[in-house]
């Protein structure tokens, strides 16, 4: 039976639901949390990918944030009465010692998403990890190098189940996780064929 974490080098991976996810080390980091309960732990850092209802839900940042919680979203999302960092493709920054870096995130040949749209990779106490966001296999991920990669395998508004399996082969990861699949209509896929395919794959379930 699979779980619904994955602990590398002392940093906690969980998948909640959907594209969302915590990273818990020395810090709590969020990433689209997307309809969860009250009782999770309060977020240090909060990031969002881009302003779909399912990646941008205030409702959830809000049950989630603390005072001083920092919320990194890319140009476009309108998330008010929150401390914020809005990033761009391309742009470094460090937000409460957490290492975050936004990289593209498009559609090549669905208009679900062209623009204001990112991934992340995150760094936090020596580990990297890839939030891919909501994308279809780009050119772009043969750059990317880090631990842990977080795919989307859902297909219909991001790459499918064997678009995934492609992009695993050129991304540069130790671990690679399947996500947005299962959660929302139109997003179906079978992880055990992306664990099939795929070396170093981890099969998380959905922690609600």
């Amino acid at each position: 039976m699979a779980e619904s974490s994955f602990v590398y080098n002392g940093v906690e991976i969980t998948w909640l639901k959907h594209a969302g996810f915590r990273i818990k080390g020395s810090r709590v980091v969020y990433i689209d949390p997307y309809d969860i309960p009250e009782e999770l732990e309060k977020a240090d850092v909060i990031l969002v990918t881009h302003d779909h209802f399912d990646h941008m839900d205030v409702k959830s940042i809000r049950k989630l944030s603390k005072d001083d919680t920092v919320v990194v979203h890319p140009s476009g999302c309108i998330i008010e009465g929150f401390e914020s960092c809005e990033v761009g493709v391309g742009t470094e920054a460090e937000v409460k010692g957490v290492k975050i870096k936004a990289v593209p995130a498009y559609n090549v040949d669905k208009p679900f998403h062209k623009e204001n749209c990112v991934g992340y990779i995150v760094g936090i106490d020596g580990v990297k990890i890839y939030h891919a966001g909501d994308t279809d296999r780009i050119p772009e991920m043969k750059e990317i190098e880090v631990d842990i990669a977080l795919l989307p395998v859902g297909g219909t508004y991001t790459m499918n189940l064997q678009e995934a399996i492609e992009a695993a082969k050129d991304i540069r990861a130790k671990y690679y996780i399947p996500m947005h699949f299962g959660a929302i209509p139109q997003t179906s896929a079978d992880p055990e064929e992306f664990k099939r395919k795929v070396k170093g794959a981890v099969i998380l379930k959905p922690l609600f």
